[in-house]
């Protein structure tokens, strides 16, 4: 009979005793780790030692753990993606509802989508009621959000790169440092918006209702504002260079800092030295002003 330390085949030392006492429960439990330990001797035993048992129980533990993580997340991803699958459907059915019964209805997975930072490029969400929703961050990028309302709507930062905003509304929103390049905001309504500090190079503002909107420091070279009505909007330290103001209404609006390198205003309304006295520009080319209107270049 065997006699060395991984001679002979572990056996079940005792009898399993069935029970809920604790004290059962304890013996059972250390016959357990008895039996696996000599397990351990039976396959290592020439080669085992206290401190090789320790090192190879630290080993496994940390392959379990390493093991139990990776599902983890594993599962999180799989949960994740049908978390917005099952969001992006919930949309696409309640956006066909007829006669927009269902543009209410959208806000929550919107929200919810926005919130856990998914994409919505090029989604269809025209004519939404989206009023008051928290968007800030959200990627609308050139996505179809005509006629959507986003009254008093937190679109702080958001990505609306080469959306169709056309008709939308945002009276009173925030958008301060969005997204807006080559966006369309044909016909927009923009009332008390605030654009501060967004990028909006080429955008399409033809028609829009711009009054008492703020566009501080925002980027708007190349922009179309024709046929608008700008009144007492703040454009100051904007940069407006190359911007057509075409038919559009700016009384009371304000330039104080503003470039207007290339700027087209001569078919502008009710534009007055005033308010143009304190703007400069960043280029050699003055901006085109109405006849009456005298331009003294002022470097930004």
């Amino acid at each position: 009979m065997p006699t060395h330390i991984g001679d002979a085949k572990p056996r079940w030392p005792r009898e399993w005793h069935k029970g809920t006492s604790l004290e059962t429960i304890f013996v059972d439990l250390f016959a357990v780790f008895e039996y696996a330990t000599r397990w351990f001797y039976y396959l290592f035993g020439y080669v085992a030692s206290f401190r090789f048992l320790l090192q190879f129980s630290a080993v496994t533990l940390f392959g379990l753990g390493l093991y139990g993580v990776t599902m983890d997340i594993e599962k999180r991803q799989i949960d994740r993606g049908v978390r917005e699958a099952t969001l992006f459907a919930l949309i696409a059915r309640t956006h066909a509802l007829p006669e927009g019964k269902g543009s209410r209805a959208l806000k929550p997975s919107v929200e919810a989508l926005a919130r856990d930072g998914v994409a919505m490029t090029e989604i269809d969400l025209s004519g939404a009621d989206l009023r008051g929703a928290d968007l800030a961050g959200a990627n609308f990028r050139r996505a179809d959000l005509s006629g959507a309302v986003f009254i008093e709507a937190d679109l702080g930062g958001a990505d609306l790169r080469g959306a169709d905003l056309g008709g939308a509304v945002f009276i009173r929103a925030d958008l301060r440092g969005a997204d807006l390049c080559e966006a369309n905001l044909a016909g927009a309504d923009l009332v008390g918006a605030v654009f501060e500090d967004a990028y909006m190079e080429n955008a399409n503002l033809d028609g829009a209702e711009l009054l008492v909107a703020s566009f501080a420091n925002a980027q708007l070279a190349g922009a179309v504002i024709t046929s608008a009505n700008g009144a007492y909007s703040n454009f100051a330290g904007a940069d407006l260079s190359g911007t057509n103001f075409s038919e559009t209404e700016l009384q009371g609006a304000v330039f104080d800092g503003a470039d207007l390198g290339g700027t087209r205003l001569s078919l502008a309304y009710n534009l007055s030295d005033m308010q143009i006295e304190g703007a400069c520009s960043s280029s050699d080319t003055p901006p085109v002003l109405p006849a009456h209107l005298d331009w003294t270049a002022r470097p930004c």
